[in-house]
């Protein structure tokens, strides 16, 4: 999957990765540093991508333990 295929994948749920994100972390920074991560994580993962149901779920799963992580840290 190259870069153009992999943004029309996830740019439908981009914006939905960052709310998650800001409602867990408060702060808008950190919310966006949580959803880069996420973006690069999916982008190194992105040659298994397929066998994956929804890949939006799997984006906000790791969202949220990416999130969850920081609280903790």
């Amino acid at each position: 999957m190259n870069q153009k295929e992999f943004m029309q994948l996830v740019n439908p749920f981009k914006d939905k990765v960052f709310r998650m994100a800001k409602r867990l972390l408060v702060s808008t920074e950190e919310a966006e540093d949580a959803t880069q991560e996420v973006l690069v994580k999916l982008w190194h993962i992105n040659d298994n991508l397929d066998k994956y149901k929804s890949i939006e779920a799997v984006a906000m799963t790791m969202t949220k333990n990416y999130c969850l992580d920081q609280l903790k840290s």
